[in-house]
């Protein structure tokens, strides 16, 4: 690898690229890999140079110096010896130092209005050539006479060639290209691993509820706990000492009329949960990506079930026939709680395996039965689980 001859911070003297002029520039950082130096002009631009296009400010004052010391006598000698005879004539020697001059010039004014085009005007009275403000000359006649003979590949040569993009611009593009690869890459990692988590870990090992045995004894001993406080509050002298209660007549526990009421209030307040009314949310994502959606509009049936009622008591409709037959209802909404869930269960039977409850997959049947197989068990948009959780039962009380 080659060593460098230019440390950081020095002030040296750098060719403009596409033209002869040098002008004084500080070194602000060396790339080992391309082998460019990043110099900023006294304008404060910043270009990426090569080392042969660097000079040190030794070597222009060395120039300078000798240029400078050329001696009285030689030039003396030179104008005496283009006097004499054997020489060409004075004018027409002038002529073509002239002629050559002149085409240094234009030489001069392409490379400087080929800088123009490379640089953007900052605004419309006012464009930069190249040069530091101290020596700016612009002229637009050079201008248009430099877009007709120089076409735009040339333009594009130099810039490919020198690289007079912002540095610090292509640094920053390639360090947001960078973070966002990473970023996607740690995404789709993760993504991937989740799916493999999932797919392991798809049947549930950890029980509740005591397992199969306790999940069994809970589906009989929750009815049966509320029969036994309603008996129990029927008595004149309600105590957990008086086990057991008056049992009633099995015919006594159940009644029609009462179940049909039981189906009216859960296909009202269906009804109620299906008006379009209210926003709809999007729910945390499943396994598959998908989002379910919801439909808030709690606050609205119950507003609207108030009203029902309000309704029914101005129509003179005795209310007292639910504490009269409350009992019957609590025998109806459990035979109906058991026929819907035996339903549930059925059709989860059918659903994809990515579909169905992380808690409620154990193969154990009792089990997944009463902890609920599948996880969002829908009739089109209508949520079962989101439904019966809440408004049947707490609207009702």
């Amino acid at each position: 690898m080659p060593n460098r001859r230019f440390a950081d911070g020095e002030v040296v003297m750098g060719r403009w690229p596409g033209s002869v002029l040098y002008y004084e520039v500080q070194v602000t950082s060396y790339d080992d890999v391309s082998h460019l130096y990043t110099v900023k002009y006294k304008d404060g631009t910043e270009l990426a140079l090569k080392e042969s296009d660097i000079r040190s400010q030794s070597a222009f004052k060395h120039r300078k110096s000798q240029s400078s010391s050329s001696s009285p006598s030689r030039r003396s000698s030179s104008r005496s010896r283009s006097r004499s005879p054997g020489r060409p004539a004075k004018g027409r020697r002038r002529s073509s130092s002239q002629s050559r001059e002149q085409k240094d010039d234009k030489k001069k004014t392409i490379s400087e209005t080929n800088l123009v085009l490379l640089k953007p005007s900052e605004n419309n009275t006012r464009r930069y050539n190249g040069e530091p403000d101290s020596t700016e000359r612009n002229d637009k006649s050079c201008v248009i006479a430099e877009q007709k003979l120089k076409p735009d590949l040339e333009i594009t040569r130099v810039l490919e060639q020198y690289s007079l993009r912002p540095r610090k611009e292509e640094k920053k593009k390639e360090e947001i290209y960078s973070e966002k690869k990473i970023f996607e890459t740690k995404k789709v990692i993760e993504k991937a691993s989740s799916k493999a988590i999932e797919k392991a870990s798809s049947k549930t090992k950890e029980l509740e509820f005591g397992g199969r045995i306790g999940t069994f004894t809970l589906i009989f001993f929750l009815p049966a706990t509320v029969l036994y406080l309603l008996l129990m509050c029927k008595q004149d002298d309600p105590s957990l000492m008086n086990f057991p209660p008056p049992l009633p007549a099995l015919q006594s526990l159940w009644e029609a009329r009462v179940f049909g009421v039981c189906l009216l209030w859960f296909f009202l307040q269906a009804l109620f949960y299906l008006l379009p009314i209210g926003k709809v949310v999007e729910g945390l994502p499943l396994s598959n990506g998908r989002k379910l959606q919801y439909r808030i509009n709690g606050f609205y049936a119950f507003v609207l079930t108030a009203a029902v009622i309000g309704t029914l008591l101005y129509f003179q409709f005795e209310l007292h026939y639910l504490y009269d037959h409350f009992l019957q209802f609590a025998v109806s909404a459990a035979a109906f709680s058991m026929v819907l869930s035996v339903y549930l269960y059925i059709r989860s039977l059918k659903v994809p395996e990515e579909e169905l409850a992380p808690g409620g997959n154990s193969g154990y049947f009792v089990y997944d039965f009463f902890t609920g197989h599948e996880l969002n068990p829908r009739i089109g948009s209508f949520d079962l689980k989101y439904f019966c959780e809440l408004r049947p039962g707490l609207i009702g009380w």
